[in-house]
């Protein structure tokens, strides 16, 4: 797959097209998403990148970092990871299960853009970590919580137990425990 040539910040064409092909195939391989949310337009801001529910409940928002605005790896890195949390964009914050598929979602769809960016922080490779101690990797095991919970952030120890019976427990209560990106 091609980038374009263009500086992603003066490219909203570019970019919500680069997001629906994300979604393709965040969809395409962890199920569908909760379509009762209307997806805007990505858009760059200061701060993380992260997802935003509309001040009107019924919609969200990709928000990218500054540091992509001219130079779309970046956005690949940012936006694929930020396209799981799309799936089920639920108001606070998510469980380290679905930081870590986030992540090997990112992971996995840089290569066919041609770029390779891995995490950095410790805390978003402890919850890789954690996910691909899942039968079957991070992909199909997320697949298969969203199949049986409905979203990753309300899956249980129970739900992850029954799914994933051979998987030591203190695994899996760490991967419904919520996420702490700040993690020393």
């Amino acid at each position: 797959m091609k980038l374009p040539d263009t500086n992603p910040r003066d490219d909203p064409a570019g970019l919500w097209a680069l997001q629906l092909e994300l979604l393709a195939m965040a969809e395409s391989t962890l199920g569908p998403r909760d379509s009762s949310k209307k997806l805007y337009q990505p858009q760059f801001s200061d701060g993380v990148p992260h997802i935003f529910n509309t001040k009107n409940p019924d919609g969200v928002i990709v928000r990218l970092s500054r540091n992509g605005e001219r130079y779309w790896p970046t956005v690949v890195y940012e936006m694929a990871h930020e396209t799981v949390h799309l799936l089920n964009p639920i108001p606070g914050n998510a469980n380290n299960l679905e930081e870590g598929v986030a992540v090997a979602f990112s992971m996995v769809v840089q290569p066919l853009y041609g770029i390779c960016i891995p995490p950095q922080m410790k805390s978003y490779l402890y919850a890789l970590g954690l996910v691909v101690a899942l039968p079957g990797g991070p992909l199909e095991a997320g697949k298969h919580v969203r199949e049986r919970a409905g979203a990753f952030s309300v899956a249980t120890v129970q739900d992850m137990e029954a799914l994933f019976p051979s998987v030591d427990g203190a695994v899996l209560s760490k991967l419904v425990e919520e996420f702490d990106r700040d993690m020393e």
